[in-house]
């Protein structure tokens, strides 16, 4: 649906264009994250702040998305999309020296009880960088072999080297995987030459292995425990004899996702949110929404990112400048897949 107030010229402030599906599926995800916060944090009246803070964050979202209809334009904002990136750099490595540590990563700063991460930052950047330098660089693209790649684009390569380096010193690799598909989904719809785009996988599937290898010994061991509770295991009929503390947390994620049925046992017998999973109001919440209120419950989050997901493509495909184009399906693009990730993991 097209909204257009711009032809009542006494309005201050124009909202020029919005999609009325894809905003329902933000504020009904915003509403069910906030009485999930609630449901959650009731069990225990000391965990009533994190329902409050949830609460601030959003309302600060709502007016920063109007602000962002309203008074941004992206057309004049790509001119600063360069200075911003290497800012937000500069405040990742800023983060490793002076940042909080936070359960064996650093990652934030911290400032009167709220913690600021410019990891999550970079990947909207990252974003709005590459489709500026992509449609700024759009003559050279039917020369994109690797070899016209490094010579044309070399800066993107040495950004996102530069910007994932970081990242992984913060120990946060899910950002890395997110931007890394976005990035690449990018590249795909700009119309990189195959033998590139062949490359870049190649290079991905690499140093996706080197890191589980070489890198952090908590990252591979994950991956094994994943393994090990597989539902695959359960159809060939193995059983899992010893639980370590390390499996703690995906075992009742799993229990609690497994235990909701179709249904749901509903919010008054829910087990998870008395303090039987950990994180149960962040990275583990879609366990919950899993055990209480079933499959259905937990399709229907999906189902709303996956309307964020599509409304957003479909209203991006057709726009002819470049820009806009790309920085609209990658920012859509990064919406969907952190959920992915995160669903994932639960």
């Amino acid at each position: 649906m097209r909204t257009d107030y711009a032809a009542n010229s006494r309005l201050k402030y124009r909202i020029v264009n919005f999609d009325t599906y894809l905003l329902m599926a933000y504020l009904a995800l915003c509403l069910l994250g906030l009485y999930m916060n609630l449901n959650i944090s009731s069990v225990n009246e000391s965990n009533m702040t994190t329902f409050f803070k949830q609460a601030i964050w959003t309302c600060l979202s709502l007016v920063i998305m109007y602000y962002a209809f309203t008074v941004i334009d992206l057309r004049k904002l790509r001119h600063s999309v360069p200075f911003l990136t290497l800012v937000n750099i500069l405040l990742m490595v800023l983060v490793l020296i002076i940042g909080r540590e936070i359960k064996g990563a650093t990652r934030s700063f911290s400032f009167m009880g709220v913690n600021f991460q410019p990891s999550l930052f970079i990947r909207v950047m990252l974003v709005l960088y590459f489709a500026h330098f992509l449609d700024k660089k759009q003559d050279y693209l039917i020369q994109s072999d690797p070899k016209g790649f490094w010579a044309n684009f070399r800066p993107l390569i040495i950004i996102t080297l530069l910007s994932f380096a970081i990242i992984l010193k913060q120990r946060h690799l899910s950002t890395i995987i997110i931007s890394s598909v976005t990035l690449f989904s990018i590249l795909w719809l700009s119309k990189i030459r195959l033998s590139t785009i062949g490359l870049i996988i190649l290079i991905i599937v690499i140093g996706s292995a080197g890191i589980l290898k070489f890198g952090a010994g908590y990252r591979g061991s994950r991956l094994e425990i994943y393994r090990k509770y597989s539902l695959f295991l359960r159809v060939i009929g193995k059983n899992i004899d010893k639980v370590n503390a390390d499996e703690y947390q995906i075992k009742e994620s799993l229990i609690s996702l497994s235990a909701g049925g179709l249904w749901g046992i509903s919010s008054v017998f829910g087990q998870a949110k008395n303090l039987c999973l950990p994180e149960s109001t962040t990275d583990y919440i879609y366990s919950v929404i899993g055990e209480e209120y079933g499959f259905l419950g937990a399709l229907l989050v999906f189902l709303l990112y996956c309307v964020i997901l599509f409304r957003g493509l479909f209203g991006v495909w057709h726009i002819d400048d470049l820009y806009l184009k790309l920085a609209g399906f990658g920012l859509t693009l990064n919406i969907f897949f952190n959920a992915f990730v995160n669903i994932g993991v639960a």
